[in-house]
């Protein structure tokens, strides 16, 4: 905690706590964060009570978001009234989470987020002070992940494709990409640090290189010439980007893992003009069937939204069996909620809460289903697991696939990839028994 400054009187700020909520680039975002703060000389604080300085990286893309990040800013203020509390992230604004006892400062989400939170630190009375003009937020790389076993490597922030449910671009602003160059150095030293995995993530990934002459596809051809690589994982794609191009690097390299979380969103063509998502059900379908077509026995995750506005009974059902025709692996069901600014939050025929629960219920049930239907496909058969916890002699992780795996062992470590062979499936994970060291 706090020390005097005898020559100021200041007391000198010494700890930090970094609470993030919400996704994989929030997650980057968040290491950044703590890298930052270490800069300045602060170290890392067990619980907020012994805090001086704790951030809150905030989501704000559902209402539900919103609101925990509201619950998550009151409760680390009561919890230290004395800490300075700084909002970050895309819900760092006041009509997204304003609360009785105001925050210190916000720093919202978009272009040189990390250089303007560093530009409000350098007014606290830090150990090391004036890092702000040495920071470049899209330059500035994280190195390693802590103790988790595999490292996110942000590439592309902000977003313009314009989803009328969507409050993404408001927050987040416009697309931008860190250099191919950037790239690899970051990946280069998560990779000599012991990370076996990388999941190239950004807001809308798929975007990278669009205003610039590059492209996904290029990119990923010089992240498997990093020396050592293990695994490279990528985060949501929209079905237009998944091209012939991208598709070429992605089946000739051993490296980038068999999953594609493609984002749906409905399976009805209505509700997808309504959306402005861009595609229609069957470019969809068609967008997996050329995954499939190249691809080892890809695992498709996605998300689906239900009860947007206008979504009739006819329309859920039309969603409801495209998503059985697909086959996914598994599904991440959201409940519409409006957003702040949106088209869709001016739209007419909101439906009911306690329809959209049921739907939601069969979509669930849907999931489980194809999980497990996917999961059995790999019983008897020899997988590769990245090991990221072990609890008991029982280890965790996820295979190629992105199938949560269990298995029994005295031997395997957190960060190794081992053989296990599968023998029993359920719609939430495989459990298996040690084979030999991958």
């Amino acid at each position: 905690m706090k020390t005097s400054d005898h020559t100021t009187g200041k007391p000198h700020l010494e700890t930090y706590l970094v609470n993030v909520l919400g996704c994989k680039v929030n997650q980057y975002d968040a290491r950044q964060i703590e890298q930052l703060l270490e800069g300045y000389g602060l170290a890392k604080a067990a619980i907020a009570d012994d805090a001086d300085v704790i951030i809150i990286h905030t989501c704000g893309v559902t209402a539900a978001a919103a609101q925990k990040s509201r619950q998550t800013i009151r409760r680390m203020q009561r919890d230290n009234p004395l800490a300075h509390v700084v909002v970050t992230g895309c819900a760092a604004n006041d009509e997204l989470t304003q609360v009785d006892q105001d925050p210190v400062f916000r720093v919202p989400a978009g272009s040189d987020w990390l250089q303007h939170l560093a530009e409000q630190l350098d007014q606290l009375d830090m150990p090391n002070a004036n890092l702000a003009k040495t920071v470049e937020t899209d330059a500035f790389a994280v190195s390693n992940f802590g103790d988790h076993t595999r490292a996110f490597l942000k590439v592309q922030d902000g977003c313009d494709i314009g989803c009328s449910f969507c409050i993404v671009p408001q927050l987040r602003k416009e697309p931008r990409d860190k250099t191919i160059e950037a790239t690899v150095h970051e990946a280069t030293l998560l990779t000599e640090n012991g990370y076996r995995e990388i999941v190239v993530t950004g807001v809308s990934v798929g975007l990278y290189g669009r205003d610039s002459d590059s492209s996904l596809a290029e990119l990923l051809r010089n992240l498997v010439k990093v020396p050592n690589i293990g695994r490279i994982r990528l985060s949501s794609l929209h079905p237009g980007e998944l091209t012939q191009e991208l598709l070429a690097v992605w089946s000739s390299s051993p490296n980038i893992m068999p999953h594609l979380h493609l984002s749906l969103q409905s399976g009805s063509d209505a509700v997808l003009h309504a959306m402005r998502r861009g595609y229609t059900a069957d470019e969809y379908y068609a967008a997996v069937e050329r995954a499939r077509a190249v691809l080892d026995n890809p695992a498709f995750t996605t998300d689906i939204i239900v009860g947007f506005p206008g979504e009739t009974d006819a329309y859920f059902e039309e969603s409801y069996y495209f998503c059985k025709k697909i086959g996914f692996s598994q599904m991440h069901i959201f409940t519409y909620s409006p957003r702040p600014k949106t088209i869709a939050a001016k739209m007419g025929r909101q439906i009911n809460g306690a329809i959209a629960a049921e739907r939601s219920e069969r979509l669930r049930k849907l999931g489980d289903g194809m999980a497990l239907t996917y999961h059995r496909k790999f019983l008897e058969k020899p997988i590769n697991v990245l090991v990221e916890r072990i609890k008991d002699s029982v280890a965790s992780g996820y295979s190629e696939h992105y199938i949560p795996v269990e298995f029994p062992t005295a031997q395997a470590q957190p960060g190794e990839i081992v053989s296990v062979e599968a023998v029993e499936a359920s719609p939430a994970r495989l459990k298996a028994l040690w084979s030999a060291q991958g």
